[in-house]
Parts: structure tokens; C-alpha cells; sequence
């Protein structure tokens, strides 16, 4: 199925991007016409055709600065995302500082925020998410909601965790993973029904990703199958685990080994 709003979004983008550039173009061929106008005018007129020469010629610089700014911004936005999906926060934290000294906007500023969070420096990076949604009025990107949710996660602080996870399940993007971390806090609080009532829709999908397994392998055992449940663990070495799931997977183990 198409993703429509991915798709809105670069049509918004592209159209954008044409819009200004037209304006630039139209102002800039206006410049030229009243400078060659300018040449041709007798000394009476001289000063007034100057004057609208001169004033089209800066709208026309204005433009074309600022546009040139705004596109490099958003550029090096992309590619730093292209980046911290791949998993290179450092280079997509360079990135992203390039993109904000371009253009200084709040998406910038809380994806530089996002990377200096995930790499540990907490300090830095939950001041920079705050600041961005100041600057849009309290409103956070599905990016930062997801992201800032899934740090207050892994700090054990479910009340903080919870309203910044459901804001960014409104994205198909980071819907899936909520599910996961909502079926991960059900089974944490010892609710492995309602954990189950969560992941009924996705049961029959192949296991694939680490937090996918621990949520299968805790409802297999909660339902009795040991062997099932170790046979999905299994399927991920515990040297391959991040450090939020290695402890997981090793308490898991232990339950299934009683």
C-alpha cells in the first residue's frame, strides 16, 4: 500500500522548493529588466528607475539567499537522518549541526538533540528537544516523541515514557515499535494478557527482531511452552543483544531454565 503521508510530504516539499526558486526567478529577471530599463530612461526618471532597480535587485539577492540557506538546511537534514537510521549517530550528529548552521530550525535542533541523547550525553541532548518544541509551541516530531519516549523507557520512567510514545504511534513510522515497548511494559508489570491482547494482531508475523522475540518468547511462557520460548531466544546470540536487551533476554533465560 502507498504511504500517503510520506508521499504528501514530499510533494509539499517539492512544491516548496519550486515555489521559491520561482520567486527568485521572477524577481531576478525583474531586475534585469528595469536595470536595462534604467539605462535607457532620460535624467528626470534616472533616480526612480535606480530606485526599483536597485530594490528588485536585494528582494531578488534576499530570495535567493535564504532559499540557498533553507535548501542546504534541509539537505543536510536528510542525510543525516539517512545517517542516524543507519545507525552512524556521530556522522548524523555532524549532519545535522550542518543543517542548523544553514538554517536554524526546530527540526534541526531536536534531531541534534536525538543524536547527543542516544549517545549517552542526556544533558546536552534533552535540552535541545525542549527548546525545539518550545519553538512550536510544546509540539514535538514523531522523531523526537519517539526517540525522547524510548529513552525514558530504557530510565525505567514509564510516566514520561507512555504520553511521548503514543503521540509518536500517530506515525506509521514508529507505530510498530510503540506496540513493542507497550507490550514490553505489560509484560514488565505483569500483565501478560494484555501484553498478548497487544501483539494479537502481529502474532502470526515472522520474528525477526530482538524485542520481537522477547515479546513472543515471554507470552510462549507465560503460556507454558519453554520450549518454544527458548527456541526464539535462541535465534539472537547474547553478544548481538544491545545492553537494553541483554539483561532482558538473561532473565527470561533464567525463567525458562526453572
Amino acid at each position: 500500500m502507498p504511504d500517503i503521508g510520506n508521499y504528501t510530504a514530499q510533494t509539499t516539499l517539492v512544491l516548496g522548493e519550486a515555489g521559491k526558486y520561482f520567486a527568485l526567478l521572477v524577481f531576478a529577471v525583474l531586475a534585469i529588466r528595469l536595470w536595462r530599463r534604467w539605462t535607457r530612461t532620460s535624467a528626470a526618471d534616472k533616480l526612480k528607475s535606480l530606485l526599483l532597480a536597485f530594490t528588485a535587485t536585494v528582494i531578488a539577492a534576499a530570495i535567493g539567499y535564504f532559499s540557498m540557506c533553507q535548501s542546504l538546511g534541509k539537505l543536510y537534514s536528510y542525510y543525516g537522518m539517512e545517517a542516524f537510521h543507519a545507525g552512524r549517530l556521530l556522522q548524523a550528529l555532524s549532519l545535522f549541526e550542518s543543517s542548523e548552521k544553514f538554517w536554524n530550525s526546530p527540526d534541526a535542533q531536536g534531531q541534534k538533540g536525538v543524536c547527543l541523547l542516544l549517545s549517552g550525553n542526556a544533558p546536552a541532548g534533552l535540552p535541545l528537544i525542549e527548546a525545539a518544541k518550545a519553538r512550536r509551541k510544546g509540539a514535538g516530531t514523531p522523531f523526537e516523541n519517539f526517540y525522547e519516549g524510548l529513552y525514558y523507557f530504557t530510565q525505567g520512567q514509564t510516566a514520561k515514557s507512555v504520553p511521548l510514545l503514543q503521540a509518536a504511534s500517530a506515525d506509521q513510522t514508529y507505530s510498530w515499535s510503540v506496540v513493542k515497548i507497550f507490550a514490553v511494559m505489560e509484560l514488565e508489570a505483569n500483565h501478560p494478557e494484555d501484553a498478548a491482547a497487544l501483539m494479537k494482531p502481529f502474532m502470526a508475523a515472522e520474528v525477526t527482531e530482538m524485542d520481537q522475540a522477547f515479546i513472543v518468547a515471554s507470552l510462549k511462557l507465560a503460556d507454558g511452552k519453554k520450549a518454544e520460548a527458548q527456541a526464539l531466544l535462541d535465534k539472537f546470540a547474547t553478544g548481538d543483544l544491545s545492553p537494553m536487551w541483554k539483561t532482558r533476554f538473561e532473565k527470561l533465560r533464567a525463567k525458562i531454565q526453572q
